[in-house]
């Protein structure tokens, strides 16, 4: 697991321009960055069918578009987002509004039994060392 990364950043493209986003921690299913968007830039609606996502804002003014509404995002504001709710973003404020995103992806039997695996994998010397002892 990485522990604030911030220096690795990148651009990411999409279909109303492109932001940059800092990758701040990454677990297995649950992850953080900081999305940085410049006036003017928007997300638009789209949905996530296995990701729950919590927006906060750090710096600047914006406004979320949730579910066909619209919310002013300020520093201190705080937006949970369930899977499968449509959102987006628009930077009409402030020159930049920086967000921290903080992701829980879902996870589900076949992707459970992957991590399950993955984990003992990691700890097998560690359990082949329990049995020699006893």
């Amino acid at each position: 697991m990485k522990w604030f990364t911030a220096k690795a950043s990148e651009i990411v493209k999409f279909s109303g321009g492109q932001f940059v986003n800092i990758n701040l921690f990454d677990g297995e299913a649950f992850f953080g960055r900081l999305l940085c968007f410049s006036r003017g830039q928007v997300v638009p609606y789209h949905r996530h069918e296995h990701q729950d996502e919590c927006f906060d804002v750090v710096q600047g003014e914006g406004t979320f578009l949730i579910d066909g509404r619209e919310m002013r995002g300020t520093p201190g504001t705080i937006l949970y987002v369930p899977a499968t709710v449509e959102h987006g973003m628009r930077a009409d404020g402030t020159e930049q509004w920086v967000l921290r995103e903080t992701v829980h992806e879902r996870v589900y039997a076949g992707r459970a039994a992957k991590m399950v695996v993955r984990a003992a994998l990691k700890r097998l010397p560690v359990i082949g060392a329990r049995f020699k002892s006893g």
